[in-house]
């Protein structure tokens, strides 16, 4: 009897401090997926980027079947349960993935790097955050 009263306190203790908790909406092997072709995309939005004579005006998902018309398998299927969203940064692309309905962030990366740029565990709004300086100076992504 008392192992069972110990039992359902340390349960109800452990409930009550995960409850405020949000989960990260992507499970450890979808995010690495993601991530990684995330990089291969970014990459492909900033080479073309680099083409363009003047800052892209088109939309989202014209750029990315602009950027990927020579591989278009690089827009792969994992990417549409996602949002996303390209942001032009004189010279560079910055792409950001969230969640469906456009409400949470859930990834960013800059094309320019070699790596997956930000990776959001945490409910965050589905906006840029990362700013790329010359030299491809990647500010704002999680720490190397």
């Amino acid at each position: 009897m008392k192992q069972r009263a110990m039992i359902a306190l340390w349960s109800a203790l452990a409930f009550s401090v995960c409850e405020g908790v949000e989960a990260d909406p992507l499970a450890a092997a979808e995010r690495g997926k993601l991530g990684t072709n995330l990089v291969n995309l970014s990459a492909a939005v900033d080479i073309y980027f680099s083409t363009l004579p003047a800052a892209p005006t088109d939309d989202d998902a014209t750029i990315l079947k602009n950027a990927t018309s020579p591989d278009p398998t690089l827009l792969a299927p994992v990417f549409k349960r996602y949002l996303l969203k390209t942001q032009y940064q004189q010279p560079y692309a910055v792409l950001l993935v969230c969640s469906k309905d456009g409400k949470r962030a859930l990834m960013e990366d800059a094309g320019c790097s070699a790596r997956l740029d930000r990776q959001v565990r945490s409910p965050a709004p589905c906006e840029f955050t990362l700013r790329v300086e010359n030299g491809c100076r990647v500010t704002g992504g999680d720490p190397e």
